[in-house]
C-alpha cells in the first residue's frame, strides 16, 4: 500500500501548477429590452438560461454591444472596452476552480453603478445588468 501511495503522490507534485497570477476573461455586452417576439443574438446561447431568469427575465430581446478577451494579472485592474459606459475588473485571488473579483461598472453618465467582490468557479459565466429606462445594460464575463 505505501509504494502506491508514495508514487501517487511523486506523480500528482511533478504536474506543474496553474499559473495563479492571471486569468484569462472573456466578457459580453448586451443590450436588454422588451419586444414582441423574443430575440437573441447566437453568441449569446450559452447564456440563455441566466438571461430568463430574474432579474433578467423582465427583457426578452438581447443583443451584443461589444465582446472581447482582457488577460487579467492578480491585483492590477483592467477595463475590457464597452460601448455604454465603462467597467474595470480585478483578479484578487485565484485557485485551480475559483476566483475572486472585483467588478466596478459605471454608466454612460460616468456614475458608478456596480462596485462588487465576486467569487466565481473557473468557466463560469457571471451577469451584471442594470436598468436603462425600460431597457437594460448588461456585461457578461467569464474567466479561466
Amino acid at each position: 500500500g505505501r509504494f502506491w501511495l508514495a508514487l501517487a503522490f511523486v506523480a500528482g507534485s511533478a504536474v506543474p501548477a496553474l499559473a495563479d497570477d492571471k486569468a484569462e476573461c472573456d466578457y459580453l455586452e448586451i443590450s436588454a429590452s422588451g419586444g414582441k417576439e423574443p430575440a437573441m443574438d447566437a453568441e449569446l446561447k450559452p447564456l440563455e438560461k441566466k438571461l430568463k431568469k430574474p432579474p433578467f427575465s423582465s427583457w426578452n430581446t438581447f443583443h451584443t454591444l461589444s465582446s472581447g478577451h482582457v488577460t487579467l494579472q492578480k491585483l492590477k485592474a483592467d477595463s475590457p472596452k464597452l460601448k455604454t459606459g465603462s467597467a474595470s475588473l480585478l483578479l484578487r485571488e485565484r485557485t485551480e476552480k475559483r476566483l475572486e473579483l472585483t467588478i466596478t461598472i459605471d454608466g454612460a453618465d460616468g456614475k458608478r453603478v456596480l462596485d462588487n467582490k465576486q467569487s466565481a468557479n473557473v468557466g463560469e459565466w457571471l451577469l451584471f445588468g442594470q436598468n436603462v429606462g425600460d431597457n437594460g445594460h448588461i456585461v457578461a464575463l467569464t474567466c479561466k
